[in-house]
């Protein structure tokens, strides 16, 4: 049990500055109840999908901030432009 709480609070951390880097590259402002709604929802999900990772034997999922570098780059943050690449 101890094991899978480190892992998770490391992903916990995790996510919390992915969120972070993503409002940055989307240039949102990274305070106020905004980022504080974005870091809830972010860390809800990232449990969630630790909590079925757990129930499934695998170790804790995590998230990840890849696509930050292009979004800073064609300054393009819309869901709507992912949904339409696939």
């Amino acid at each position: 049990i101890i094991p899978m709480l480190f892992a998770f609070i490391v992903t916990a951390m995790e996510t919390f500055g992915d969120v972070t880097a993503t409002e940055h590259a989307s240039r949102l402002r990274p305070s106020g109840e905004d980022h504080s709604k974005r870091i809830q929802g972010g860390l809800l999900g990232d449990a969630i999908a630790t909590f079925f990772a757990a129930l499934g034997t695998t170790p804790p999922n995590t998230t990840l901030s890849q696509n930050n570098g292009i979004v800073a780059l064609t300054r393009c943050a819309s869901t709507s432009a992912g949904y339409a690449c696939g």
